[in-house]
């Protein structure tokens, strides 16, 4: 019996050895090292012969492994891309039995022959999308204290209110994960001494991976009483020296 039993195990052994020299395997772990993304969608592309092309969804932070045939008289190349993820950078890693390409968007193997095995890491990453609010003001040389700003972009967002001046602009870091963008708006504390005019910086268009810029304006207020402080004296010495003027002549006979 155990000398019957041997002879059909060498030749499961083979047959499973033949069958697996006929396939490449893959594994596709997609890594998230920024925020806002669920899951990857990839697409994965073979030829010559057999032909293939499937599409199919990873999670983020999780592996999926899959199997490729070869082609039985030589070698095959495959494609692994993702689909762009708005406000993302998506970076490509590979190695493994086939010859790893870097040369591409994608993950590209040539050489792909069966027994093969593939990886490839798709690095996930927040494109850097910045706001960024500069300072004018008018009507004053001297140096002016700082002015808070806030940043206003809907959809329940909050963001640190910072302090501007002229050559300390204030700088926001977004996340922009809508294609299309979104609109925010800069607001500035009111002022006594300043009139405020923030129209360059209000409903901007705020798209992903974008380095948007604005400038917020203000003018001087001079008040009276600072008018007063400021040329009071020189007009009262003023004042004193024609009514002294005046007062030497009538004495003079």
């Amino acid at each position: 019996m155990r000398g019957l039993l041997i002879p059909w195990l060498v030749l499961l052994l083979c047959a499973f050895t033949v069958q697996a020299d006929e396939f490449a395997l893959f594994t596709v772990d997609v890594n998230l090292k920024g925020a806002g993304v669920d899951s990857v969608n990839v697409r994965v592309v073979c030829g010559p012969s057999p032909g293939l092309d499937v599409r199919f969804e990873i999670t983020v932070d999780s592996t999926r492994t899959f199997t490729v045939p070869t082609a039985a008289d030589g070698e095959i190349s495959c494609v692994l891309t993702a689909s762009p993820v708005p406000g993302q950078k998506l970076t490509f890693l590979g190695d493994g039995g086939s010859v790893f390409e870097a040369d591409g968007p994608g993950c590209h193997f040539s050489g792909v022959g069966g027994g093969h095995s593939n990886f490839c890491q798709i690095q996930v990453e927040n494109k850097e999308t910045r706001l960024t609010v500069f300072k004018h003001w008018i009507g004053t040389s001297k140096a002016e204290e700082d002015v808070a700003v806030s940043l206003d972009c809907g959809r329940g967002l909050s963001h640190p209110t910072l302090s501007v001046n002229k050559g300390k602009p204030a700088e926001w870091s977004l996340v922009v994960n809508d294609e299309d963008g979104f609109l925010c708006s800069v607001s500035e504390a009111e002022g006594e001494s300043y009139t405020s005019d923030v129209s360059d910086c209000e409903a901007l268009l705020i798209l992903p991976g974008a380095e948007e810029e604005c400038t917020v304006v203000n003018t001087k207020v001079v008040k009276m009483i600072e008018v007063f402080n400021r040329y009071g004296l020189a007009v009262m010495i003023l004042a004193f020296m024609v009514v002294g003027g005046f007062a030497a002549r009538r004495a003079i006979p």
